[in-house]
């Protein structure tokens, strides 16, 4: 009996140690993030393009992304606003601020039940043979434990993890 007081004793001490930190480290670390990553890739742009803007493909390419609903669209069809359903539970509404095809698509995230919202910017340019692709992230977040999480994790894993999905499409072409 002292041996199971004691075990639970220990793992409560754990958790709010856990938390105590996560809290801590979101207290301390910036509610906004800018940064952009660019990578030159052996792909045309246009081809770059059609997947970064296939919206309604997110689900078959992002294990995170359970389903997408489409809210609004531009007069050709395309996505204009759409909710991401994430697997963690919740939502995320996006909506596409500017589009040059296919050279800019400036999407934000304008509602989420996560406290985080930001804007994201890519950018192609022809570079035979190839294309130079740029994201831009400006975000910020609200909530200390979110913020904790990503302090933890690395504050540009967002836009790292997005580059690496691009990358990984477009190697070895």
């Amino acid at each position: 009996m002292k041996r199971l007081l004691f075990v639970s004793f220990g793992i409560s001490f754990l958790l709010i140690a856990l938390v105590g930190l996560f809290l801590g480290a979101g207290m301390y670390s910036e509610p906004k993030f800018e940064g952009s990553l660019t990578e030159w890739l052996k792909a045309e742009d246009e081809d770059i393009w059609a997947y970064l803007t296939d919206v309604k493909d997110l689900p078959n390419r992002r294990s995170e992304v359970q389903s997408i609903e489409i809210i609004d669209t531009f007069s050709d069809g395309s996505p204009k606003k759409w909710r991401e359903i994430p697997n963690l539970g919740g939502y995320m509404i996006f909506e596409v601020q500017e589009r040059i095809k296919p050279k800019i698509w400036k999407i934000s995230l304008i509602n989420s039940n996560f406290k985080f919202r930001g804007t994201w910017t890519y950018t192609l340019e022809k570079k035979a043979p190839g294309t130079s692709f740029t994201i831009k992230e400006e975000s910020e977040i609200q909530s200390l434990l979110v913020r904790g999480a990503t302090f933890l994790s690395g504050r540009d894993a967002n836009l790292q993890k997005e580059m690496g999905f691009i990358r990984n499409r477009f190697s070895g072409r």
